[in-house]
């Protein structure tokens, strides 16, 4: 099981875990090993091989799939084997080396809790205390049960079974702002728990951000000081941080490419879960520190009573062996008849991806970070590598061939509800009010997650339904027919219901809410009077030309008659000219619109970083809006100085018309605007 921590789309995959369903699948095609390169130190030809295969290959898979930058670990439990950086840190042209850092993201939750397996050991934490223990005011809220809070353990914290959700209202991955950590985490009380405590699996950010924030009470320093006081510093990994000033004052450190979006965050808000970043020659370190059950370099940074059970899953699913234990993932690797155990955690977004595995019974581990999360290189690159060592002769083939065979695994779902979800949810509901029907009826509509300050105007948005009067929320999840996925509501309060999959949608203030993201409600498109507008204006815009086509013809044929007809001529051609541009962008504009009716919601888009065309389509409003301009103004001066035939002044005078009431509902709609710098 690959575990990765994403956010909303904002232009790149929306999710939060991603299994490993590759570990029995082909692995990523590497071609055939170059020419012989000069040894490693070891000595180990297959090896010295794989260095050179993918010296070859890495650049080429880069350019492929338009990855900026990409730095690589592979380790042997007692040495590295190869660390090597590959493309450029940003657009600069700086290259990627060793040591260069990048955001790890999701991965940062395996470094939270060693951190906190580590207080666990040395007696400061419990991992099955409660959690009021350590945070006597915290709270959430539960449609299951009373005080939650008082049942949720570290242990569950860790291990994704608190059945708390992915995001909290402040500093959550859709916005610009990551706030502090503090505000963060206080604002998790505002969140509703997916199914009762402990019943369930649910991969959420907001655990392994409670477990630090308990740790940093508990130890009394800074998160990001505890962090390196208690192991970033005694591994020596001395370029890893969860400090957000050294991160962005540091000169060697990856910028994040997300897809159109020109200036990203530079670091994630949910500080424990997603904070870290860190460097190829580190995690070479931490690689070799868990292949060394806790001891790098002779010194004990963890008991292997500890590590051991760090890497046990436990209740409800204890004795299961792929699945998420505490802060790390483990499988088995279904793909060789041994199928030796895998650990593994990935992070993703933000425009950074990251990936970490390794194999204890093999000695073996690898790690990868790119500046880039639109790609394919988690899961397949880091195992293709593994694969390359193991599967040619030598001391890493030998280690997995004296290996018993073992019968495979199945990976498990990313969300696993209880076996009564159902009937939980359905026990959850408040009695029916009187006004209910009305009230949901005023809550129906179309509904948008801002992300980064952005409405994506090009997917379908949220909606509230009711369906025979019962509540639906429909979501842009798809289901295997590529539907959307709706979601049968239940009020457990006024204005707040209980989804069926424990997800919760807020409307209870005006602050709607789904999964803890920011909602807004939409129009989606035109209303009707709207589109009335924009279909007259069309049909005046046609006329125009046609009757321009049709005079422009009788001008050729009686030139001298025409010619008789008063006004400067040179301003005649003038006010034609600009008269069928604007019709021409009339058309233009409305086209827009009926492609893309989101974009009455989203307003001006021209600022992304799109391809040229369709930057150029976003500004066509601000290009109507100029011409619109000048041919009133131009009819307004052939009017008084009598330019035109009476025919011809009442068409000029139409297509004005509704070139400015175009332009005026492009301007409502904030569609006129200038982002080509």
């Amino acid at each position: 099981m690959a575990v990765s921590g994403t956010s909303c789309l904002r232009y790149r995959r929306l999710g939060v875990i991603a299994f490993a369903l590759a570990l029995a699948a082909p692995l990523l095609p590497v071609g055939a090993a170059s020419a012989a390169a000069p040894a490693a130190a070891s000595g180990d030809d297959v090896v010295a091989t794989m260095i050179a295969t993918y010296r070859q290959r890495i650049p080429e898979l880069m350019a492929e799939q338009h990855v900026p930058g990409l730095a690589i670990a592979v380790v042997d439990r007692h040495r590295v084997l190869w660390t090597e950086g590959f493309g450029n840190r940003d657009d600069h042209g700086d290259p990627v080396t060793p040591d260069t850092i990048f955001s790890v993201q999701s991965m940062s939750k395996l470094f939270t809790a060693t951190a906190v397996m580590q207080a666990v050991q040395a007696g400061r934490l419990d991992l099955d205390e409660p959690i009021t223990t350590y945070l006597p005011d915290f709270t959430v809220h539960s449609a299951f049960e009373a005080h939650p809070e008082r049942r949720i353990t570290l242990r569950m914290l860790l291990s994704h079974t608190a059945g708390l959700t992915h995001e909290a209202p402040v500093g959550n991955s859709n916005e610009l702002d990551p706030g502090t950590f503090d505000e963060h985490v206080r604002s998790i009380s505002d969140t509703w728990l997916r199914f009762p405590v402990g019943s369930g699996f649910a991969y959420s950010n907001l655990g392994i951000d409670l477990a630090g924030y308990i740790l940093e009470r508990v130890e009394g320093k800074p998160f990001a000081d505890l962090m390196h006081d208690s192991l970033l510093g005694p591994l020596g990994m001395d370029r890893s941080t969860f400090d957000r000033a050294a991160i962005r004052a540091d000169d060697n450190r990856a910028v994040p490419h997300v897809k159109y979006y020109a200036d990203p965050p530079i670091y994630e808000p949910a500080t424990a879960a997603g904070g870290l970043y860190s460097s190829a020659d580190d995690l070479a370190r931490f690689l070799r520190f868990q292949l060394g059950e806790g001891t790098l370099d002779g010194r004990a940074v963890l008991g292997q009573d500890s590590m051991r059970e760090m890497r046990t899953i436990p209740a409800p699913f204890a004795g299961e062996q792929a699945g998420y234990a505490l802060g790390v993932s483990r499988t088995r690797w279904n793909l060789w008849a041994q199928r030796p155990a895998l650990f593994n955690h990935a992070g993703g977004g933000t425009g950074f991806m990251s990936d970490l595995w390794w194999a204890p019974q093999l000695g073996l581990g690898v790690g990868m970070l790119t500046n880039s999360d639109d790609h394919e290189l988690q899961v397949n690159l880091p195992l293709s590598i593994l694969d390359d060592l193991v599967a040619e002769p030598g001391v890493y083939h030998d280690r997995l061939a004296a290996l018993p065979s073992r019968p495979p695994v199945t990976e498990p779902q990313w969300l696993r509800l209880p076996a009564d979800m159902a009937d939980l949810v359905g026990g959850a509901a408040m009695p029916p009010t009187a006004d209910q029907a009305a009230r949901w009826a005023g809550y129906s509509g179309a509904y948008r997650a801002p992300d980064w300050n952005v409405l994506n105007p090009f997917e379908p948005p949220e909606r509230f339904l009711l369906d025979n009067g019962i509540p639906f929320f429909e979501t842009q999840e798809v289901d295997e027919t590529d539907s959307p996925v709706r979601h049968r509501l239940v009020e457990v309060s006024r204005g707040v219901f209980l989804a069926d999959n424990g997800e919760t949608l807020d409307l209870s203030g005006s602050d709607p809410r789904w999964r803890g993201f920011r909602l807004v409600g939409v129009a989606d498109g035109p209303a009707a009077w709207q589109w009335v507008v924009l279909g007259i204006a069309t049909l005046a815009s046609v006329a125009w030309l046609v009757a321009a086509a049709i005079r422009s013809g009788r001008r050729r044929a009686r030139r001298p008659s025409y010619q008789r007809s008063s006004g400067p001529r040179g301003w005649r051609r003038v006010a034609a000219t600009a008269a069928v541009l604007t019709a021409v962008l009339v058309l233009g504009n409305a086209a827009l619109i009926m492609w893309a009716p989101g974009l009455v919601d989203s307003g001006f888009l021209g600022w992304l970083e799109l391809p040229l065309a369709a930057r150029l389509l976003l500004h066509l409003p601000l290009a109507l809006a100029v011409l619109a301009g000048c041919t009133a103004a131009l009819t307004a001066a052939g009017w008084v100085r009598h330019w035109w035939p009476s025919a011809a002044l009442v068409s000029y005078i139409a297509l004005s018309a509704a070139a400015v009431a175009v332009t005026s509902q492009l301007v409502a709609w904030q569609l006129v605007g200038w982002g080509l710098t």
